[in-house]
């Protein structure tokens, strides 16, 4: 798996999303290029949801795939439903 390929390739993706786009349909897009290199999508689930501040929270994806689990920090705001990325981990 070429772990540096697409770190590169889910970097340029975020770059390129508009404010209003949903960031993990993003992600699960951009990961499909690698479907070979990942496997299979098998779903999300919260690692962690945390408060920032009024209306806005903290969360935590692990994107699982057959061969790896992508970790994603949003920070969302609750009240205009807007995502902000925050980081990724591919592992």
């Amino acid at each position: 798996m070429n772990i540096k390929k697409i770190k590169l390739d889910l970097t340029v993706k975020f770059l390129n999303l508009k404010n209003n786009s949903n960031i993990l349909q993003g992600v699960k897009d951009a990961m499909s290029n690698f479907r070979e290199e990942v496997g299979t999508f098998h779903g999300f689930t919260v690692l962690n949801d945390t408060g920032v501040g009024q209306g806005i929270v903290k969360r935590t994806y692990a994107m699982r795939y057959d061969k790896c689990t992508l970790s994603v920090d949003l920070v969302v705001n609750q009240q205009t439903h807007s995502q902000y990325l925050n980081g990724f981990q591919l592992s």
